[in-house]
């Protein structure tokens, strides 16, 4: 073990020795040297509402744990400043997790697309996954986003299946003697929701239980430093980037990683198909 590795497990220890509302503000202080690179008794002030005496403690406690690449006091800035080679004392500022630190440095400093929720009846889940327990057909109208139209139709629901962003339902189709998948959402209220107990076993579902294995590589149109700053930004560690998923969610793959877009940062170079059961 690296002499930086252990000490941040020394360091880890010893912080869960201190009462739990110091050590919130220990680690808020690792945060700002590990991020910003600097921190000052103010910031424990203003961000906890400790007295300016209980923020020299925390200061005191801090600069001890980091022993010997301690931040140093800045006398002309009035603040402690962070080593080049600063290490992150506790497992809660891991660079790992950069994103949740950024949120919690200071505002200003991270922002995002708000997420446009998809809604889903609760309820309608609850009906869905009745009838998979209970290994029944079920009778739905629902609304094709191809044809627009809404059609009566019997599925024998199997399971849920999420791309990230929705949840859809993964069921055997009479009509179109198929597995398909459904949004829930776009199933009718008016539906009769008949349902009736399978008398024979549904086929086998091949694309669900077929694993594609993906090799990812750069865009070939991309320059030699484009290709450089994609494979580190996509965590390369050969040639290709291998990712796993199911042949029925291929689909959601493509569109949630940007395959099928024009400006794609990313392409396959193969992808091998094997089944879950072994022969």
């Amino acid at each position: 073990m690296d002499k930086g590795n252990q000490v941040k497990i020394n360091a880890r220890m010893s912080f869960d020795d201190f009462k739990h509302a110091q050590r919130e503000r220990l680690i808020y202080l690792d945060q700002c040297f590990a991020w910003r690179g600097s921190a000052k008794r103010r910031d424990l002030i203003e961000k906890f509402g400790v007295s300016t005496a209980q923020a020299a403690l925390d200061f005191k406690a801090y600069l001890a744990r980091a022993g010997e690449k301690a931040p140093m006091y800045d006398a002309a800035l009035k603040t402690y400043i962070a080593s080049p080679d600063h290490i992150p004392l506790t497992e809660e500022v891991s660079y790992g997790d950069w994103e949740s630190v950024l949120r919690s440095v200071g505002e200003n400093h991270f922002d995002e697309l708000p997420e446009l929720h998809r809604t889903a009846d609760p309820r309608m889940i609850a009906r869905l996954n009745r009838a998979i327990e209970q290994n029944e057909a079920i009778q739905i109208r629902y609304t094709s986003m191809t044809t627009g139209s809404q059609s009566q139709q019997w599925i024998a629901p199997t399971r849920f299946a999420s791309d990230g962003t929705r949840t859809h339902l993964r069921a055997y189709s009479y009509k179109h003697e198929e597995y398909r998948d459904y949004l829930p959402v776009r199933i009718s209220e008016k539906s009769s929701f008949q349902t009736q107990v399978l008398q024979e076993s549904l086929p086998l579902d091949d694309d669900w239980h077929t694993i594609a294995c993906i090799s990812l590589v750069p865009k070939r149109t991309l320059s030699a430093e484009q290709v450089r700053a994609v494979r580190k930004e996509y965590a390369f560690t050969g040639k290709t980037l291998r990712v796993e998923t199911r042949k029925a969610l291929e689909f959601y793959a493509d569109r949630r990683w940007g395959l099928d877009q024009p400006n794609a940062r990313l392409e396959r170079s193969k992808t091998e198909y094997y089944s879950e059961f072994p022969s």
